[in-house]
C-alpha cells in the first residue's frame, strides 16, 4: 500500500513538472524573437505579462506570436533604427487581447489610426502613440474604448480635429496633444470629456483659444499651452475652468496682464508665465490666488516688482524671477511671503549683492537660492548669516576664481551645490572635505589646472572618498596638452610638474622676449640721441666759428662790452683814461 502511494505521489510530481515545462515552453513560443517577454506585477490586477519590442527596424507588429493574455505591449525603436508600422484591428482579430491595459507604439512612423482599431479592448486604460506621423484623427479611431483614461498623441503632425473627436472616451482623464500642428480648436471638440483633468496643447500654433472649447471640460485641473504663440487669453476661459490647479502659459507672447487676469482661479496652486515679454507685474495681480504655491516669472522683461505684486500670497513656496532686468527691490514686496517662501531665484538680473542680501535677511526660512549669472567674482563669507537652513545653492555662470570655503562652512545643511561654469582652477583639502558633506555637486566647466600642485590633492580625493564620481567627470582646462582630458584618465605622474606647464613656459618666453625688445629699444633710442647730439654739436660749432669771425664781440656776451671797447680804443685814450 505504501509502495502504491509512493508511486502515485511520484506520478503526480512528474505530471506537475511536465505541466510546468509545457507552460514555460508555451510562454517561450508565444514571445516573438525580436521582443522580450517578462512577468510583471500590477497592484490592481496582480501578476501580468509584458511584451517589449524595442530593437527597431520593424515593418509589422508580430501579434500572432504575442501571448494574447498580455496586459502590456510596448513597441518602440531607437532613433537610428525607426519602425515603419500601421495600426488596424490587429489586437482585436481574430482573437482579442482582452487583458490588454497598456499599449505603447512610439517612434514607429505610424501614419494613421484605422477605424475600429481598438474595438472590444474594454480593459485598455492607456494608449501611447507619441513620436509618429499621425496627421489627423477622428471619433471612430477610438470607438469601444469606454474605460480608457490616458491618451498620448504628442509629437505627431496632427493639423485638425473635428467636433466630438473624443466622444467615445467618456472615462478619459489625461489628453496630451502637445507638439503637433494644430492651429484651431473647433467648438465642442472636447464634448463628452467631463472627467478630463489634464490637457496639454503645448507647441501648437494656436495663437488664440476659443472659450467655447472649454465648456465641456469644466473639471480640468491642469492646463498647459507653452509656446502656443498666444498674445492674450480671453479670461472667460478661466471662468469655465474654476477648479484649475496648474496653469502653464510659458514662452508665449504676453506683454501685459491685467490686475484681475486670474481672479476666477481661486484654487490655482502653480502658475508658469516664464519666457514671455512682461514688463511689469502690477499690484494685486494675484490677490485672489491665495493657494498659489509656485510662481515662475523668469525670462521676461521685468525691471521691477510692484510693492503689492505678491499681496495675499501667504502660501507661496517657490518664486522664480530669474533672467529679467530687475536692479532693485521694494522690501514691502516680499512682506506677504516672509513665512512661506522656501526657494527664490535671483539669477541673471542686474542686481547688486547688497540688494539680494537685504531680501534674504527678511527670508530666514529660505531653503534654496539661485545666484547664477550675476557676474559675481566672490561672495562675502557672512552672506547667508540669516539663512542657516539653506539646502540648495546655485552660483553657476559667474566669475568666481576661489572656492568659497568660508561661505559654505556657515551653510551646514547644504545638500545641493551648483558652482559650474566659473573660473575655479583648483580645490584644496579643506574645500574637498566640505564638498564631501554635500550630496549633489556640479563642478563642471571650470578652469581646472592639471599640474601636480593644483590637481594632485584632487586626484587623491578622487581615489579615496565619496567624491570619486564627481571629480572623475571634471575636465582639464590647462595645460594645453591636457585640455579636455577628464580627471578619471589622469595619473599623478602624468600631470605637469609645478610651474612647468606649457602656459607658464610660454609666459616666461614671452616675458624674456618683451625684455629683449625693451632693451633693444632702449639701446636704439640711446644711439639715436647720441648721434643727434653729435650732429647738433658739429653743426653749431661750424656756425659759431663763422659767426665769431664776423662778430667777435658776441662771443664775450653783453657784460664784456667794455673790454671789447678797450681792445679797439686808440692807444692814447687808453693811456689817458688809466
Amino acid at each position: 500500500m505504501y509502495a502504491e502511494f509512493s508511486r502515485k505521489r511520484f506520478t503526480k510530481i512528474i505530471l506537475i513538472i511536465w505541466g510546468i515545462s509545457l507552460t514555460c515552453v508555451g510562454a517561450a513560443t508565444m514571445c516573438p524573437s525580436e521582443c522580450i517577454c517578462r512577468t510583471t506585477f500590477n497592484p490592481e490586477v496582480g501578476s501580468g505579462h509584458c511584451v517589449e519590442c524595442t530593437r527597431g527596424d520593424m515593418r509589422s507588429i508580430p501579434v500572432e506570436f504575442i501571448d494574447h493574455k498580455a496586459d502590456k505591449v510596448i513597441i518602440s525603436a531607437p532613433t537610428n533604427r525607426p519602425n515603419y508600422l500601421t495600426i488596424g484591428p490587429i489586437f482585436t482579430q481574430p482573437t482579442p487581447f482582452v487583458n490588454l491595459r497598456e499599449l505603447h507604439i512610439v517612434n514607429s512612423n505610424v501614419p494613421s489610426i484605422g477605424q475600429y482599431s481598438f474595438w472590444g479592448l474594454q480593459n485598455l486604460r492607456l494608449i501611447n502613440l507619441t513620436h509618429n506621423n499621425l496627421t489627423s484623427i477622428g471619433a471612430d479611431n477610438f470607438r469601444g474604448l469606454i474605460n480608457l483614461t490616458e491618451l498620448h498623441l504628442d509629437y505627431n503632425n496632427i493639423e485638425q480635429m473635428p467636433s466630438e473627436t473624443f466622444r467615445h472616451l467618456t472615462a478619459l482623464k489625461t489628453l496630451n496633444l502637445a507638439h503637433n500642428q494644430i492651429s484651431t480648436l473647433v467648438p465642442r471638440l472636447f464634448r463628452m470629456l467631463a472627467k478630463l483633468w489634464y490637457l496639454d496643447l503645448s507647441d501648437n500654433p494656436l495663437a488664440d483659444l476659443n472659450p467655447e472649447v472649454f465648456k465641456d471640460i469644466q473639471h480640468l485641473r491642469i492646463f498647459k499651452c507653452r509656446r502656443c504663440l498666444l498674445r492674450r487669453i480671453n479670461t472667460q476661459i478661466y471662468h469655465l475652468v474654476p477648479h484649475l490647479d496648474e496653469l502653464d502659459l510659458g514662452e508665449n507672447l504676453f506683454k501685459y496682464l491685467t490686475s484681475d487676469e486670474f481672479i476666477s482661479l481661486k484654487k490655482l496652486k502653480k502658475l508658469k508665465l516664464d519666457g514671455n515679454q512682461l514688463s511689469v507685474i502690477v499690484d494685486n495681480m494675484f490677490g485672489k490666488n491665495r493657494e498659489l504655491r509656485t510662481l515662475s516669472l523668469a525670462r521676461n522683461r521685468l525691471a521691477l516688482l510692484a510693492p503689492a505684486a505678491l499681496t495675499n500670497l501667504s502660501a507661496l513656496v517657490h518664486l522664480d524671477i530669474s533672467h529679467n532686468k530687475i536692479d532693485r527691490f521694494h522690501l514691502q514686496t516680499f512682506a506677504p511671503v516672509v513665512d512661506s517662501l522656501k526657494t527664490i531665484n535671483f539669477s541673471g538680473n542686474n542686481l547688486p549683492l547688497n540688494e539680494i542680501a537685504i531680501v534674504l535677511q527678511i527670508l530666514p526660512e529660505i531653503h534654496g537660492v539661485g545666484l547664477a549669472n550675476l557676474s559675481l567674482k566672490e561672495i562675502p563669507p557672512n552672506f547667508f548669516t540669516y539663512n542657516e537652513h539653506l539646502i540648495a545653492l546655485d552660483i553657476s555662470w559667474n566669475k568666481i576664481t576661489t572656492f568659497p570655503y568660508k561661505l559654505l562652512t556657515k551653510t551646514k545643511f547644504l545638500q545641493r551645490l551648483d558652482i559650474s561654469r566659473n573660473r575655479l582652477q583648483t580645490l584644496g583639502e579643506d574645500d574637498l572635505q566640505r564638498l564631501e558633506a554635500i550630496a549633489q555637486i556640479d563642478l563642471s566647466k571650470n578652469h581646472w589646472r592639471c599640474d601636480q600642485c593644483s590637481a594632485g590633492t584632487m586626484l587623491v580625493f578622487m581615489a579615496t572618498t565619496v567624491l570619486n564620481a564627481t571629480i572623475r567627470r571634471l575636465k582639464c582646462h590647462s595645460p594645453l596638452r591636457l585640455h579636455g582630458v577628464s580627471f578619471g584618465e589622469l595619473t599623478f605622474d602624468g600631470l605637469e610638474q609645478c610651474g612647468t606647464t606649457h602656459e607658464a613656459q610660454m609666459s616666461v618666453i614671452a616675458g624674456l622676449m618683451l625684455l629683449c625688445v625693451a632693451i633693444l629699444a632702449a639701446v636704439t633710442t640711446a644711439l639715436c640721441c647720441s648721434r643727434r647730439r653729435a650732429a647738433h654739436y658739429y653743426t653749431n660749432e661750424e656756425k659759431r666759428r663763422e659767426h665769431e669771425h664776423d662778430h667777435p664781440e658776441e662771443l664775450l656776451g653783453r657784460t664784456d662790452l667794455g673790454s671789447v671797447a678797450t681792445i679797439h680804443a686808440p692807444y692814447h685814450l687808453v693811456t689817458k683814461g688809466s
